[in-house]
């Protein structure tokens, strides 16, 4: 919204400007204008490199998952394999029902951006079932006012997305 208002500010400026002929109605409307739509632009600069008027936030979820063993197995199983430094692919089972295990957080390479905004990893830890903690941040606007100058059309605003499968102690963690 505020890009149309800059666009009716500019407008109004150099009609006030150019085309009033009283020559003070024309210093002051022109003025008035032309401050405006400065102050809006800067506005405009300071969201897109400040992210005025947003704030970060983060939401963490929590999911079971399950073993990619057979449900009669003894052993409890997920796999994982290493992409790059800090990132895995992770395989588990979504639901104890499942049949086959199926592969999780599998970079996207047509899609680059939302691929290098997501990691997976895995832990060890004292829990009794395996979890997969997703903790997501993004930047959210302070109030709707702040939301309706500012959004744009299909913007993304989330800054990273961190998967963390915690399995019990006593599991296998095979590394392919």
């Amino acid at each position: 919204m505020l890009i149309w208002l800059i666009a009716g500010l500019v407008f109004l400026a150099f009609y006030s400007w150019f085309f009033l002929k009283d020559t003070k109605r024309q210093v002051v409307a022109g003025t008035t204008f032309s401050i405006f739509a400065f102050l809006a632009v800067l506005l405009l600069s300071l969201n897109m490199s400040q992210h005025f008027g947003m704030e970060k936030t983060t939401t963490t979820t929590t999911k079971q998952v399950y073993s990619i063993m057979p449900a009669q197995s003894p052993v409890s199983a997920v796999a994982v394999k290493k992409i790059g430094s800090d990132n895995y692919v992770l395989v588990y089972k979504d639901a104890a029902a499942d049949a086959q295990a199926s592969t999780h957080f599998v970079p996207n390479t047509k899609k680059v951006v939302e691929a290098v905004k997501q990691r997976a990893t895995y832990q060890k830890g004292d829990v009794t079932t395996a979890e997969v903690h997703t903790k997501t941040v993004k930047w959210s606007y302070k109030s709707d006012f702040y939301k309706f100058l500012f959004k744009q059309k299909n913007e993304d605003n989330v800054v990273s997305v961190r998967h963390t499968l915690i399995v019990p102690n006593t599991w296998q963690v095979v590394e392919k």
